[in-house]
């Protein structure tokens, strides 16, 4: 006979973010504080460890290692992509509950909403005292049912640093070099490249220029946006999203999928290079293209303090919620409606989640198409985490 569960195992999935082990340290904490829970596990490579019992043991971390894992950048635990079949998820529950395994808590974004549901759903079927609760993690920012998602706003500091850094480059070199694009992650949502408006000053400081996926468009009105912001300026930052779509709804980079993930995710040729090679044949202006990547991501230098903050809250209340008998359900930051930026947390359902995305709302994209709103600038200022340093322009001064 199995007697009542003690292992809790906390896990992560997907991309890494800044601030993805500082949900796994919320997990940690909240677990130590409840009698019941004898072990805190990790495991290794996601939905690939909880299968493979593959696990290491975090019961123990001292406060220095849980201090510096609150502030490590990354998936300190491993990631994955793996999507496994309703007989090993079946035989993995089954195992689960032998192991004293009660309470699962699982870092991740669409696709992990999905995959634990279907574990719960085995889990009810099979009659096994397990919670299985998500707790959210996307720099994409495009999980339906919450304010953001951790990971977002430290990406979104990244991505206002490069692109005043960009434009400080760029600004120097306009004589040889006046035109740079910037491609930013995002999947199908925007929220990334309007991050790249958070490092302005003034109305006209770059990018002067900002590409939605939620406003697809031509590949000439989009040529014709970057000749009047180059002449208007004499120079000009864009940024553009990884799979910025024409107007006949196809990918800027071409129909053709270069890799399709475990859950169906299709990955094209850079829209920022088509975009780049093109502007410079047929507008005859030099163009350079810069790709952060991964980068964006899991950078020590941007962590955003209240990224960090939020994510850990945010993984202790998933424990909470699982020690509470709740399953299905991943936990969601809501913002109050005050004038100062305070947040709370609730839980939602995973299907609501599972492979849904949530985009740019119009109110955040100006009538343009190519800028953000002034009430998008409000939503996110505060998730940035702070002012960002200042610059001085000497090139406008004058005798």
């Amino acid at each position: 006979m199995v007697g009542s569960p003690t292992t809790l195992i906390v896990a992560q999935s997907g991309g890494p973010t800044a601030v993805v082990n500082a949900s796994t340290v919320g997990v940690l904490r909240a677990a130590r504080a409840d009698g019941r829970v004898e072990r805190v596990l990790g495991a290794r490579f996601g939905v690939e460890g909880i299968v493979a019992d593959d696990c290491v043991d975090l019961t123990d971390l001292t406060p220095e290692q849980v201090a510096a894992l609150r502030r490590t950048p990354g998936a300190a635990l491993g990631s994955s992509r793996h999507r496994p079949t309703g007989a090993v998820i079946e035989a993995a529950v089954a195992d689960l509950v032998k192991r004293g395994v009660g309470w699962i808590a699982l870092v991740g974004g669409n696709d992990t909403a999905e995959t634990l549901h279907r574990f719960h759903l085995a889990a009810d079927a099979a009659g096994a005292p397990i919670s299985f609760v998500g707790i959210p993690k996307t720099i994409d920012n495009d999980l339906p049912g919450m304010d953001h998602a951790p990971g977002y706003g430290s990406a979104a500091r990244y991505i206002a640093l490069a692109a005043r850094e960009a434009a400080l480059d760029t600004s120097a070199m306009r004589r040889t070099d006046p035109v740079k694009i910037v491609e930013l992650m995002g999947r199908n949502a925007g929220w990334l490249a309007a991050a790249g408006s958070l490092a302005r000053d003034k109305p006209n400081d770059a990018p002067q220029l900002i590409f939605f996926p939620e406003r697809p468009r031509s590949m000439d009105q989009m040529l014709e946006e970057i000749r009047a912001a180059h002449a208007a300026h004499g120079w000009a930052i864009v940024m553009i999203s990884e799979n910025q779509m024409n107007d006949k709804g196809s990918p800027l980079g071409g129909d053709e999928p270069l890799y399709i993930d475990p859950h169906g995710h299709a990955y094209y040729e850079s829209a920022g290079t088509a975009l780049a090679r093109t502007s410079q044949a047929r507008l005859g202006i030099r163009t350079r293209y810069e790709r952060p990547g991964s980068l964006q991501r899991t950078s020590f230098l941007t962590l955003s303090d209240v990224d960090v903050d939020e994510a850990e809250s945010a993984g202790a209340e998933a424990a909470r919620l699982a020690l509470a008998g709740a399953s299905d359900v991943m936990v969601a930051i809501q913002r109050a409606a005050t004038a100062d930026y305070h947040v709370h947390y609730t839980a939602v359902p995973l299907e609501t989640i599972a492979h849904r995305e949530r985009t740019m709302p119009d109110e955040f994209i100006a009538s343009s198409g190519t800028d953000v709103t002034d009430a998008f600038v409000r939503y996110a200022r505060p998730l940035i985490g702070g002012s960002l340093p200042p610059t001085c322009d000497l090139l406008d001064r004058s005798l």
